[in-house]
């Protein structure tokens, strides 16, 4: 059994972001001057700028001749767009993925940023960044990607448990190796010097039990928000991937469906059936998008 003190060790040999990206990351698209900073970034990295044009010419509305400047990709992507694509790419010239298991946890983790985007742009009032929540969503599972990378032969004795729920995939993980992916990836954040909220959903998005819930709640409520948003995104995510017909079921199947994504923790969200159904087909069509557009099943 691989022990914590080892993974620590193991962590020490993942490489840190790239400066480029890190000043990236840096930006808010709401500056006035963000696209101007994205085009002057990219130009010291070729990679960056080939993927923003993959971007702009895999997006539903591409125009019929192909993209083929980074100013153009950049004006047709947009802000939004453009700040998950810098975060996704900056995570995935880490972890590259190579076998199945690592693409399908791939298309996971972009499926949960993308809804929980999605959920704190309609959930206004919790005054939560729909770009921090795309990151802690994009995050979540980093310790899992950690497992596939520097803990293969136990992450192999953890899906030969046959797990179905996050809580049987906790205690698989818990038996084979003595901690849990959570808490790992919190490391990962730590190592990475990501904002401490963000670590922090990271290392507790497998937190359900009412405890400590009113817990962190106290605490800090807007981490209690942006946890909790994660974990509604990481449930429905689950929930397409598992049911991939999911959304052809007539509604009277499909409202109580996604309902069993709330767990009562989550009720507080206060979702209707109908928005989570607007929400999940958002997360299939932008989930495709952007995997096609960082080539991740290339």
């Amino acid at each position: 059994m691989i022990t914590m003190e080892e993974i620590e060790r193991k962590l020490e040999e993942l490489p840190l972001l790239p400066d480029v990206v890190v000043r990236l990351l840096q930006l808010k698209p709401e500056d006035e001057l963000f696209f101007d900073k994205v085009l002057e970034l990219s130009q010291e990295d070729p990679t960056f700028a080939l993927q923003v044009i993959r971007l702009g010419n895999s997006a539903s509305s591409a125009p019929i001749s192909q993209i083929k400047s980074l100013q153009e990709a950049v004006a047709r992507v947009g802000a939004d767009a453009i700040a998950g694509l810098i975060t996704s790419m900056a995570v995935l010239r880490v972890f590259v993925p190579v076998s199945p298991g690592e693409k399908e946890l791939w298309i996971h983790s972009i499926q949960v940023a993308v809804i929980a985007k999605k959920i704190a742009s309609l959930l206004t009032d919790l005054k939560i960044d729909p770009n921090q929540a795309y990151l802690c969503g994009l995050l979540h599972d980093i310790g899992r990607f950690v497992m596939f990378d520097k803990a293969a032969s136990e992450l192999q004795q953890v899906e030969a448990k046959n797990w179905q729920t996050p809580e049987e995939l906790i205690e698989a993980e818990l038996n084979v190796c003595g901690f849990d992916h959570s808490k790992l990836g919190g490391r990962v954040c730590a190592r990475w010097g990501l904002p401490e909220v963000v670590r922090r959903v990271v290392a507790y998005h497998h937190m359900y039990s009412g405890k400590q819930q009113k817990a962190i709640q106290s605490h800090d409520v807007h981490l209690s928000d942006l946890l909790k948003i994660a974990q509604l995104a990481d449930r429905l995510s689950v929930m397409l991937i598992n049911e991939p017909e999911v959304l052809t079921w007539p509604d009277k199947t499909l409202t109580p469906a996604l309902s069993e994504c709330y767990h009562p923790c989550l009720v507080s969200l206060d979702l209707s059936g109908e928005r989570l159904k607007d929400i999940a087909e958002h997360a299939v069509n932008e989930t495709a998008r952007m995997v096609k557009g960082l080539g991740i099943l290339h």
